[in-house]
C-alpha cells in the first residue's frame, strides 16, 4: 500500500470514529414521541367537536372547546329540557276558562224564564202527563231519549225512566233545574241556556263541593267512567233565548 493509500485510510477510519455512537438516545426520542399526544388547535380540521381540550365527551362533562359550561349532549334542548319534554311550537295548547256558572234566575231572559218556570212546576207535579204543557208551548217538539230519538216525548219520557209512572225521570228535571246553568255559544244559532252546567264544565276544575253536587245526580260508577272520557254524559236539558226547549238529553 503507497503511503497516499495509507494516509486516506487513517482518515476515513478517524471520520467513522467520529459518528454519535448512542442510539439509546435516538430510541428515547422515539418513545417520547409515541407517549406524547398532539395538541389540536380548536380549529384543528381532525378536532372531534363533542370533545374536551382533555378528550373528555363535552356532552357528558358539560364542558365545551373553549372551556364554557354548556351541555352539547344531544338529549338536552337548549332551554335545558329533555328533548322527549321540550314543548313544541306548532303543538302550543291555548287552554280556555271555564264557563261562567249562573245560578239568578231572575237575569234570564223573559221567554227563557217562562219555559224554566213551566218545567220545574210539570217535574214537581209528579204526572208524568204534565210535561206536555211546556212540550206544547214549543213550536217544534223537544228532542227527548238518551240518544236523542224523536219518538213521542211522553213516551219517551217514560221509557227512560225506571219505574211506569215516570217518577224517577220527572225527578232528574227537576235536580237538573235546581243546579246552576251556563250560557253556551252566545250570539250564534246554538245559543243556548244549559242545565246543569256540568255539561260544559270540565270535570278536572271541579270543586270539592262542585263534586258533591254533580253525584246529586250521578253516581260514583257514572263519574269513573266520564272521568275516564274528561267530561259529562249524563243528562241535560237545553233552552234557546226566545224560550224554546230543545232538549232533554244524555250521552256524548
Amino acid at each position: 500500500m503507497g503511503p497516499h493509500r495509507h494516509i486516506l485510510s487513517c482518515l476515513a477510519l478517524t471520520a467513522l470514529l467520529a459518528l454519535p455512537t448512542a442510539p439509546s438516545q435516538a430510541s428515547q426520542v422515539t418513545i417520547e414521541r409515541i407517549i406524547v399526544q398532539p395538541d389540536h388547535s380548536t380549529s384543528s380540521a381532525d378536532t372531534n367537536p363533542m370533545l374536551g381540550p382533555n378528550g373528555e365527551d363535552a356532552g357528558r362533562s358539560g364542558i365545551t372547546l373553549d372551556g364554557e359550561q354548556k351541555s352539547l349532549s344531544p338529549d338536552i334542548a337548549p332551554d335545558g329540557q329533555s328533548g322527549d319534554d321540550a314543548p313544541m311550537a306548532a303543538e302550543t295548547i291555548d287552554m280556555a276558562p271555564p264557563p261562567v256558572i249562573l245560578r239568578d234566575l231572575d237575569a234570564l231572559p223573559a221567554p227563557v224564564r217562562r219555559m224554566y218556570e213551566a218545567l220545574t212546576k210539570a217535574a214537581a207535579s209528579g204526572e208524568l202527563e204534565a210535561m206536555r204543557l211546556p212540550m206544547e208551548m214549543n213550536e217544534v217538539t223537544p228532542v227527548i231519549g238518551l240518544d236523542g230519538g224523536t219518538s213521542d216525548p211522553i213516551e219517551a219520557l217514560r221509557a227512560m225512566s225506571g219505574d211506569p209512572q215516570g217518577s224517577e225521570i220527572l225527578a232528574i228535571i227537576s235536580e237538573l233545574l235546581e243546579a246552576g246553568f251556563v250560557h253556551v255559544d252566545e250570539d250564534t244559532p246554538q245559543d243556548m241556556y244549559v242545565w246543569p252546567y256540568f255539561a260544559h264544565y270540565p270535570l278536572a276544575a271541579l270543586t270539592k263541593p262542585q263534586r258533591v253536587a254533580l253525584f246529586r245526580l250521578i253516581t260514583a260508577g257514572d263519574f269513573e267512567d266520564m272521568d275516564a272520557i274528561g267530561h259529562y254524559t249524563f243528562f241535560r236539558l237545553g233552552i234557546a233565548p226566545d224560550g224554546t226547549w230543545h232538549y232533554l238529553i244524555a250521552g256524548e
